[in-house]
């Protein structure tokens, strides 16, 4: 499902284990299976996947990367966190995000994580904060609203923030409508 997220750290992580101090060298990961939808998901497929290497909070050994993508799960929105501590080999689920900042859009779909870490402080957040930003899409298409999160604890848990931005009608190919 996401083995084109995996190659793409395995090549990041191999590039970059030489600058991390204390790293233990990375040995060239590919064709991992970050995550398989369950099968009781009537759709199975996923989208815009993300990672972030976390690096900025002086860890020791081998780094910690956690990646997501969109996916339609049957019983919420949210994204899904995934983790790996051996440089993208094996990976398990993490956390859960859910999008509910924004109580008034229903239904629909989340779209286009990112995850980010900071490295230096932001208003009271410390380096090594994790954001995970998405796109909210209600199940009638009237708006798009990006909304950001935020998680102190390397991914466990992710607190609603802002709503950074809402459109009024959403972008999506074949709706003319501009409201």
């Amino acid at each position: 499902m996401l083995s084109t997220l995996s190659l793409f750290s395995s090549a990041l992580l191999a590039s970059t284990a030489l600058a991390w101090p204390s790293a233990v060298p990375a040995s060239f990961v590919q064709n991992t299976t970050v995550f398989v939808p369950p099968a009781n998901w009537p759709d199975k497929g996923g989208s815009y996947a993300r990672s972030v290497m976390l690096n900025q909070d002086c860890e020791q050994g081998t780094p910690t990367i956690l990646a997501t993508a969109a996916y339609n799960a049957p019983d919420g929105q949210y994204f899904l966190i995934h983790k790996s501590t051996d440089y993208g080999a094996t990976w398990s689920d993490l956390s859960k995000a859910y999008f509910n900042g924004n109580a008034s859009v229903t239904g629909g779909i989340i779209l286009q994580p990112f995850l980010y870490e900071l490295s230096q402080p932001f208003g009271k957040y410390q380096p090594g904060t994790i954001l995970l930003s998405g796109n909210r899409i209600p199940g009638d298409f009237s708006s798009t609203n990006i909304q950001l999160y935020a998680s102190t604890d390397k991914g466990y848990v992710f607190h609603a923030q802002i709503r950074v931005s809402t459109l009024t009608y959403a972008v999506y190919p074949g709706n003319t409508s501009r409201r």
